[in-house]
């Protein structure tokens, strides 16, 4: 939700879409929620969250277009999303979305290439969004911060394959 610097203008391009409706399939995960009566918690995301919702943004951010792209999702006071799609690196809204209700209940965006963190431009915007915005999500390959603004308490996931160690006896 930043500002484009001129760096990021040079790199606009845009998208070649792989995935028709991209932003379609995020919207029906996120209305399956709302009509299972499901009221979000983004500070604190439950399994159902993590493996539906914040699973097909990232899905779509690295499957949907010619090449991994930043995804970002707006979910606002009256639980609408307003979604946009930028390049590898950065995302952005080219006009202030129409019809967005503050304030706004969660931020999330990707970094398809890495990992989750909120980078110097992430943190840029979420000073400036603070005093409207409850929570900040980053989702990462395989990982994810959630971030509540108020109390500054992040919750970071990191999922990983285990495997038993050789052998499968114990020590």
């Amino acid at each position: 939700m930043g500002k484009m610097s001129d760096k990021h203008i040079e790199m606009q391009e845009e998208p070649i879409v792989k995935i028709e409706h991209w932003e379609d399939r995020i919207r029906r995960v996120w209305e399956s929620i709302l009509k299972l009566g499901i009221k979000p918690n983004f500070s604190n995301p439950d399994t159902y969250v993590e493996n539906t919702f914040l699973s097909e943004i990232w899905h779509m951010s690295t499957q949907a277009f010619d090449m991994p792209r930043e995804v970002q999702v707006v979910v606002d006071s009256k639980d609408r999303l307003h979604i946009s799609v930028g390049t590898p690196g950065f995302v952005w809204f080219q006009e202030m979305p129409v019809g967005m209700s503050l304030p706004i209940r969660c931020w999330i965006h990707t970094h398809p290439f890495g990992r989750a963190y909120f980078s110097g431009t992430d943190w840029s915007t979420i000073k400036t969004w603070k005093p409207v915005m409850e929570t900040a999500i980053v989702l990462g390959d395989n990982q994810y911060w959630a971030y509540h603004l108020e109390s500054e308490v992040v919750k970071t996931v990191q999922f990983a394959k285990l495997s038993p160690p050789e052998g499968g006896e114990e020590e």
